[in-house]
């Protein structure tokens, strides 16, 4: 759902032009578009998203994803009239459908009373995630792509949503300028640290309109080759405990939004390569988070 929600770090008071990799649009998916404009009505974004994921998926039940910008960059009161607006409008169009929210959000645009709003729709029964853009643990490295906040924001977010009933996840950027697979490892592992049950790993890509993409022919940086993804991927999950939802293991854009260096990978063959790649090492999820890791380990 794209909710009208703008970022606090592109404009406004604290604006700050923005995360260097973020596109311009916030990645809507192509049914969000009417030729080159939004689709700013909910009830009308929200039929066709029913249309495409029936169509496509044979879906039959749903979650209302807030993905568009920042989604609780609003006081507590404006998010409840939203969020029980798209419910509403789910609940008339395709009643007993609906199974939860995913509310994606920056680490430092978040409150207890909006947290505890989001618990409010847990107790009632549904699935609640909440999804903290991490993207590094690095605080080098989220100054260098301009994201705005350091690690301790991330840290602080994962402490003010405990033990609420949420399920919270947070995403990471493979292949950020200067990371090395230790920083990548290290992400993950604080990730989990800090009480994500859930991960969301993409790979970095230069979206057309980013300041990455516009810095990109200075040379600062060499993008992460796609044939490093399926061993670099089994790698990070070795480390990250069984318990924890692989809700993601690449990035996701329409053709032509990217200024693709190398062939793309293909969602469904990049699963099957990381599968692949796993059983040749007998190997698994959470096989190096040893006999204490929850819900893992030897």
């Amino acid at each position: 759902m794209d909710a009208g929600f703008s970022c606090p770090h592109r404009e406004g008071g604290r604006g700050g032009g923005g995360c260097s990799f973020c596109s311009p649009d916030a990645g809507l998916a192509a049914y969000q578009h009417n030729g080159e404009e939004r689709v700013v009505d909910l009830e009308e974004q929200i039929r066709r998203a029913l249309g495409f994921t029936r169509s496509r998926y044979g879906a039959e039940a749903f979650f209302l994803y807030f993905q568009a910008y920042t989604c609780t960059n609003l006081p507590a009161e404006q998010l409840e009239e939203i969020y029980g607006r798209a419910v509403a409008i789910l609940d008339g169009l395709a009643p007993g459908t609906l199974k939860g929210l995913v509310v994606s959000t920056r680490p430092d645009c978040l409150s207890r009373e909006k947290a505890e709003l989001l618990a409010g729709y847990a107790a009632r029964g549904l699935e609640v995630w909440l999804e903290l853009g991490l993207q590094s643990a690095s605080d080098r490295t989220l100054e260098r792509i301009n994201r705005g906040h350091g690690f301790s924001s991330f840290v602080q977010a994962a402490r003010l949503t405990e033990n609420l009933g949420l399920r919270r996840a947070s995403h990471i950027i493979l292949g950020l300028p200067g990371e090395s697979k230790r920083d990548m490892e290290r992400t993950v592992r604080s990730a989990v640290e800090a009480g994500m049950e859930g991960l969301k790993f993409h790979d970095l890509r230069l979206v057309r309109g980013s300041a990455l993409e516009r810095n990109f022919p200075a040379g600062e940086f060499a993008p992460l080759h796609p044939s490093r993804l399926p061993c670099l991927l089994a790698d990070l999950l070795e480390i990250t405990p069984e318990h924890v939802e692989i809700l993601r293991l690449c990035a996701d854009f329409p053709r032509g939004r990217c200024l693709d260096l190398f062939p793309p990978p293909e969602k469904f063959q990049l699963h099957r390569a990381v599968e692949a790649e796993l059983e040749s090492r007998g190997s698994r999820q959470g096989r190096l988070c040893g006999s204490n890791a929850e819900g893992g380990g030897e």
